[in-house]
């Protein structure tokens, strides 16, 4: 396929590295992949790949690892494709706290992106909380506890309803409501009785809108691509009301003021941590009206399908542009848009999914999954953000009936 790519040797790594896979493609890339799932429509998007699971039918589709997945995936990237023959190597999720990993890769090529030295300087909660305060963000106090004692201070310092989360994590998965010092001592008890040290974060809790914001940048420079809201914990993806990640939507429900604002600030947040090429900052607006940042992903985000669904925009060819130093002359306009992963209701065999309108990430037929896994993701984009969402909803009702 001819486009600004075409020529170009990229290779991925990531938890989900279809969507990228696919719009390097689309550039007109050869691409070679190290992904999580191997999901079934993975290899329309690739030269090669190699996956951390081997789903079969039959087969629990997610298993327990040895190997952490962030270090799997890095491994499998250097052990199975040559590093040094690639033009460009790009990064997705599964890596924003294991930068040791994505030493792994720097050792045999540049990453086209943000160096593992820009993912921990962003990923500092004193550095960003200071950034964001300059910026005219507000930024959720966290403490680091140990102890019964120290997460029992901590909570009635902050203030309950508070957070209890893991020390790294991705996607809100393992995250916590905590209303109660009965709570905390319950959730504690499950962990000291496991006989094993542990190590957790009580963070202020931050209820209202979920948005998020994506940021291409230079280095010396950055512009913000798009605002957009997201689906947390949302019923219809078929979670109950948690803190994992279900999707985004456009355009985002803000007025004009918070718009502009939060635009502003996200690009100079960007520019003062000196990232570079496309970065992601996860917001809410609160009850109150004040503005959050919560983290910031200085990588790739799981936004790219909607945006490219929803315009005529290359993000991953925007994403190495701007890691060479040059950002768009002229922004892109979005049309109305759903991404929505579809997570299991209840155990049981995974349908054709081919049946569906508009899925990706494509759990082969006959795979076992169960409550909580991700089985797909459903992408619809049109004039109206109200009646995308229903599309959307209505599929993502009719799989999730279909599991058995």
């Amino acid at each position: 396929m001819k486009g600004p790519l075409s020529g170009k040797r990229v290779a991925v790594a990531g938890f989900n590295a279809r969507p990228l896979a696919c719009s390097l493609k689309r550039a007109g890339a050869e691409v070679y992949v190290s992904d999580y799932w191997g999901d079934e429509d993975l290899s329309s998007c690739c030269e090669e790949w190699i996956s951390v699971l081997n789903p079969r039918p039959n087969q629990r589709h997610r298993a327990e690892l040895e190997t952490p997945v962030h270090l799997s995936l890095a491994e499998n990237l250097v052990e199975n494709f040559d590093c040094s023959e690639m033009d460009h190597i790009v990064v997705g999720s599964s890596f924003d706290d294991h930068t040791d990993s994505l030493r792994l890769i720097e050792e045999e090529s540049i990453l086209t992106g943000n160096r593992s030295d820009l993912f921990m300087r962003a990923r500092n909660p004193t550095i960003v909380a200071e950034y964001a305060r300059r910026a005219g963000l507000m930024f959720p106090e966290k403490e680091l506890v140990g102890s019964l004692s120290a997460a029992l201070e901590a909570a009635a310092e902050l203030g309950y309803p508070c957070l209890i989360r893991p020390v790294v994590s991705g996607g809100g998965s393992g995250i916590r409501l905590m209303r109660s010092s009965a709570d905390i001592e319950c959730y504690v008890k499950r962990l000291e009785d496991s006989d094993e040290e542990w190590q957790k974060v009580i963070e202020q809790y931050i209820p209202g809108i979920d948005l998020s914001c994506s940021v291409l940048g230079t280095g010396a420079e950055a512009i913000t691509l798009s605002l957009q809201g997201q689906l947390i914990g949302h019923p219809s993806a078929g979670r109950n009301c948690d803190f994992v990640y279900c999707g985004n939507y456009l355009p985002a429900q803000l007025d004009a003021k918070d718009t502009a604002h939060l635009k502003s600030a996200c690009a100079q947040i960007c520019k003062d941590l000196e990232l570079v090429g496309s970065n992601g900052m996860d917001l809410v607006k609160g009850p109150d009206g004040g503005l959050w940042l919560m983290e910031v992903n200085p990588r790739i985000q799981g936004t790219l399908e909607l945006l490219e669904t929803t315009s005529k925009t290359s993000v991953s060819y925007m994403h190495i542009m701007a890691s060479e130093g040059s950002l768009p002359a002229k922004m892109p306009q979005f049309r109305s848009g759903v991404k929505m992963i579809v997570y299991a209701r209840a155990s049981g065999k995974v349908p054709n999914l081919l049946r569906w309108a508009g899925t990706h990430d494509r759990s082969p037929e006959g795979v076992t999954v169960e409550r909580g896994d991700p089985v797909c993701t459903i992408v619809e984009s049109g004039s109206d953000l109200a009646n995308c969402y229903g599309r959307v909803r209505s599929r993502a009702v009719a799989i999730q009936a279909a599991i058995r």
